[in-house]
């Protein structure tokens, strides 16, 4: 297995640590990268606009299925 990554400092050694082989992104792979994080941002903070998490102490476990809601939502809006 190995891990993609933008070319930090800290993940060459994280890698070794894990016995991961380690690849850095070309700098086209990174634009695509982060045009669809900012994609993925812009419509999460939509639909939190309108079910927002009123859960204290929120866990990963609960943020993945907040995630599983929202692409739910989302692709039944498109199938629409």
């Amino acid at each position: 297995m190995y891990i993609s990554t933008d070319g930090g400092s800290w993940y060459p050694q994280a890698c070794r640590f894990h016995k991961l082989d380690h690849h850095i992104h070309s700098p086209f792979e990174k634009s695509i990268i982060e045009r669809t994080m900012q994609y993925i941002k812009a419509r999460t903070e939509c639909f939190d606009d309108h079910f927002p998490c009123r859960k204290k102490n929120c866990t990963l476990k609960h943020v993945k299925q907040w995630l599983d809601l929202f692409v739910y939502q989302y692709n039944s809006n498109i199938k629409s």
